[in-house]
């Protein structure tokens, strides 16, 4: 299953890109196998709020519950989340991205900490 992703290159520059966590199974039930947790988080960010290019601190798998956000790379491209929508956040190091809430609802996260990749496949 492909997932977007944030990354960043050798020179500290963030970018889209996609991750792949493999799944398997049978016609009636497909699934990823269990991904290690450091910890989650749920938080709820009211609109307008914005965070400037700032990195993770740890890998970080978002999803979004309800309203919409926008993330922001270096080279200036945008990437839009709304209800249902999940990410791979990987710039733990470099330039970051930017985080901004759009629209007039909150918009309400889960954001899942990984020790590591785990079986992603970037």
């Amino acid at each position: 299953m492909l997932f977007p992703s944030i990354s960043v290159d050798e020179h500290g520059h963030s970018y889209l890109g996609e991750a792949d966590l493999p799944q398997s199974g049978n016609e009636r039930r497909v699934g990823a196998a269990s991904q290690d947790v450091k910890h989650w988080q749920a938080a709820k960010y009211l609109p307008g709020h914005y965070v400037d290019f700032k990195t993770v601190d740890d890998i970080q798998f978002v999803s979004v519950m309800s309203g919409r956000m926008e993330l922001t790379v270096s080279n200036g491209e945008k990437h839009y989340l709304s209800r249902g929508d999940m990410m791979l956040l990987l710039d733990t190091s470099g330039q970051g991205h930017c985080t901004r809430v759009l629209g007039h609802e909150p918009c309400q996260v889960m954001i899942i900490a990984m020790p590591d990749l785990g079986d992603f496949v970037v």
